[in-house]
């Protein structure tokens, strides 16, 4: 079973296999803290105080 998700912005959480955004940064997506956010609003306010030269963001979980 994986652990539950919860966004790294709002400590919201994320619903089992519902949609959520994911960091393209290497150092955010290694280690144990891959970081996950429940909005575009919440990944946004992530990229200033992660200080990504090129930021991004994949979409994934939901209905395909």
């Amino acid at each position: 079973m994986a652990a539950p998700l919860t966004c790294a912005t709002c400590r919201a959480p994320i619903a089992d296999g519902a949609r959520h955004l994911r960091c393209t940064v290497a150092s955010c997506n290694t280690g144990r803290h891959k970081l996950v956010f429940c909005s575009q609003k919440c990944w946004a306010a992530h990229v200033p105080t992660a200080r990504h030269r090129k930021a991004g963001f994949v979409e994934t979980g939901g209905a395909e």
